[in-house]
């Protein structure tokens, strides 16, 4: 008799294979529309992990003292007590605030660009045409006129703002059920987070001091990252923001939460607002708030993003400029605003296991790696 191609106990392996990759498959597809609110809470909790600290140093004191009754009781649950209390001191310090100025933004967005339609816009081009027709007519253009082709061209503008404007408003309901997510998320982040470390360590395949490296490692870019690019981001945005409201421009609260934006976004920042603003204002002829404008932008804001950053983020860690600069570009475009931290945080690890590599492979990296500086 002929005995089978295939031994009954291969062919339970090959079961048990496709039966694993088939559920982590499943599971990968249930948990991938939450990818950004894990990412989310993973940086949330690497960020608040010191008042996390804090809440629970203090219960660990209490159980100490042998309490008795309900003492006793909230100290044993100081774990789960800590990071509520974490939870809720993150949503008020870091969450709250950007959920209220981004409701002031969407608020300021219907009035600005209705006012794109009305007399507002036929008055500020009519003052564009008298400012620039006779620098025009020197060099020899006579047939344009600003408001000319406002008149001919304003709907199709107005059409390009309401498509992003309106998804952006759409996406601030995504945003919030994701923030709610990720809070979520971050409770039981803080709270199991000893015990999550030893699976960690032992999927990773690395020694355990390894992994434990490489976490302090992506820790300490996250912090960098956060505070090197998103803080000074905001102080621009900030500045920018009371300047606009100070000088009596229309939707400054807008203008400003679009600075903090673009500030964070590599390639941009606060110039591509406070630049057309500052021409408004020479249009209108109104030179002193056009040198303020300037003068706030170019010798404040501006000279924080270049002082500031390489400071902050440069004490901090030793990666290469050019290499932040494509992964957080890369990041953004995969992962959207959370990418900015995504991003370091991926070449981190790409580091940590080329290191590994040389070391498995028995090489004596005499010169670092050309992404660390």
């Amino acid at each position: 008799m002929q005995e089978p191609p295939f031994s009954s106990q291969q062919v339970r392996g090959v079961c048990l294979v496709v039966l694993v990759l088939a559920v982590l498959g499943l599971a990968g597809a249930m948990v991938l529309p939450f990818i950004l609110a894990i990412l989310w809470a993973t940086t949330l909790s690497i960020l608040t992990f010191p008042w996390f600290a804090k809440f629970k140093a203090r219960y660990d004191a209490k159980k100490q003292q042998h309490l008795t009754g309900i003492p006793a009781k909230i100290a044993a649950a100081g774990d789960t007590i800590s990071a509520i209390r974490s939870v809720l001191w993150t949503l008020l310090v870091i969450c709250l605030p950007f959920i209220i100025a981004g409701g002031l933004a969407i608020q300021q967005m219907g009035p600005a660009i209705n006012d794109l339609q009305g007399s507002t816009s036929f008055e500020i081009t009519s003052r564009i045409d008298n400012s620039l027709h006779p620098l025009l007519e020197r060099a020899g253009v006579h047939d344009f006129h600003v408001q000319q082709w406002w008149t001919e061209n304003s709907e199709e503008v107005v059409q390009n703002v309401k498509g992003p404007a309106g998804k952006f408003a759409k996406q601030a309901g995504l945003t919030l059920f994701t923030i709610v997510i990720a809070l979520l998320s971050m409770f039981f982040f803080q709270r199991d987070g000893q015990n999550l470390r030893r699976p960690f360590f032992n999927l990773s395949g690395l020694p355990e001091d390894r992994a434990q490296k490489l976490l302090d490692k992506i820790e300490l870019t996250v912090r960098a990252v956060f505070t090197g690019t998103v803080m000074v981001a905001i102080v621009q945005g900030a500045i920018m923001g009371v300047t606009y409201a100070l000088l009596g421009v229309p939707n400054s609260v807008l203008l400003g939460f679009f600075s903090i934006v673009l500030c964070i976004v590599p390639l941009l920042g606060a110039p591509v607002v406070y630049i057309p603003v500052g021409l408004l204002f020479l249009a209108q002829g109104d030179v002193t708030k056009a040198a303020i404008v300037f003068g706030v932008g170019f010798l404040v804001v501006s000279q924080i993003d270049n002082i500031l950053k390489p400071i902050l983020i440069g004490s901090q860690v030793s990666l290469h400029p050019l290499a932040i600069f494509f992964f957080v570009l890369g990041g953004i475009s995969m992962f959207g605003p959370i990418g900015l931290v995504v991003g370091p945080m991926v070449l981190t690890i790409l580091l940590s296991l080329y290191d590994y590599a040389c070391e498995l492979l028995g090489q004596s990296a005499d010169s670092e790696p050309v992404l660390e500086t």
